[in-house]
């Protein structure tokens, strides 16, 4: 009977854990807005063939049909976020495969673990 008090009390701490840091987490989420340039990570990340600009936008666009994860170089500051739509936001490769090496704003809401970013963009507009 002991075992099964130890079990329930195990279970019932980690399940309170749990939500306090989803809310944690939420509360952690700031709105923001960036200007910049949609890049395909991998491409931009290892300098492979220039890695952004111009002259990179075919190679940028092969990359994120093929399903390498977009992103967005901040102009103010070269923070690189990994782009993604919000939920309930039609999107993901395809929708910003006419942006890759153009400058764009997004607004969104920034999530951050472990030194990557992901903004989970709700609108974007082209520059």
């Amino acid at each position: 009977m002991k075992t099964s008090g130890m079990f329930l009390a195990v279970i019932l701490a980690t399940v309170l854990f749990s939500t306090t840091v989803l809310a944690q987490d939420k509360k952690e989420m700031k709105e923001i807005t960036v200007t910049g340039e949609v890049i395909d990570t991998k491409c931009y990340l290892t300098g492979m063939m220039g890695g952004r600009g111009e002259e990179h936008e075919d190679c940028a666009i092969a990359c994120m049909k093929g399903g390498l994860p977009p992103g967005i170089v901040e102009d103010k500051t070269g923070t690189v976020y990994i782009l993604a739509p919000e939920k309930g936001t039609k999107g993901g490769n395809e929708s910003l495969v006419k942006y890759a090496a153009k400058t764009v704003t997004v607004k969104g809401k920034v999530v951050e673990k472990g030194g990557s970013k992901i903004l989970l963009y709700s609108s974007l507009e082209a520059k």
